[in-house]
């Protein structure tokens, strides 16, 4: 599994994730199911337990249903590229649009949406590492799981490397930022970094507040690229 691959899973799983809180299969999970979904992962039915492992059970039922929402990695890029593209064309005046529909954009795609590389991957799996674990809720023994679930499912050796150093890195906004090659990505960097915290926790807020910081994003096209997930 390369970069792009693993993506797609985690996109993936949000659609999975919603299905099993809608069905029950997380009830009696708690925070503390992890290792539940962890043998889920290593069984084969990786789809839901990725997004669980970044987030934790609990929250990432809240996490499942955004990604559903979204749709799967292309659609993400799709979506941050015209949000961009909405507010940039109204900073001559109007508003910039609001409820943008997931699926409609996919479905028509912008011409000069960049397209999705190995590296342009690997800085959204590494923005969305990084949103997961603001909360500092990830602990070694977490990391591990993680790092098991991720080499189950196939990853290369350099993609199960990336995670695992990822993990064990320490919280960068600046070093997320510093990946970005340009404005269009770096929407789609915070869009990704949106997806996978919780509106109500303050450190998590914290962290996208100086995310945003460093992406040098307007706090208008903030605004509007948070819309896009609320509930």
């Amino acid at each position: 599994m390369d970069f792009k691959g693993l993506l797609n899973q985690v996109m993936a799983s949000g659609g999975d994730m919603a299905r099993q809180a809608k069905g029950g299969l997380n009830q009696g999970s708690g925070q503390g199911g992890i290792s539940d979904m962890t043998k889920g992962a290593i069984g084969g039915a990786v789809g839901g337990s990725l997004l669980t492992l970044l987030v934790g059970s609990k929250k990432g039922r809240k996490m499942g249903k955004k990604a559903a929402k979204l749709g799967g990695a292309a659609a993400l890029g799709a979506l941050a590229y015209k949000v961009f593209n909405d507010w940039q064309a109204n900073q001559g005046g109007g508003q910039p649009q609001a409820g943008v529909q997931p699926a409609a954009v996919e479905a028509a795609s912008p011409p000069g949406l960049p397209v999705a590389t190995e590296r342009h991957s690997m800085v959204v799996l590494k923005a969305m590492i990084a949103a997961a674990k603001s909360d500092g809720h990830v602990d070694d023994q977490e990391k591990g799981r993680i790092f098991e679930a991720v080499h189950a499912m196939g990853a290369s050796a350099e993609v199960s490397a990336f995670v695992q150093q990822e993990l064990d890195k320490p919280l960068d906004p600046a070093e997320i930022a510093a990946e970005v090659s340009g404005p269009e990505e770096a929407a789609e960097v915070y869009l990704a970094s949106v997806l996978m915290v919780d509106e109500q926790n303050f450190m998590e807020q914290a962290y996208l507040k100086e995310l945003a910081n460093q992406l040098r994003l307007n706090p208008e096209l903030v605004a509007q690229l948070e819309a896009q997930l609320a509930q």
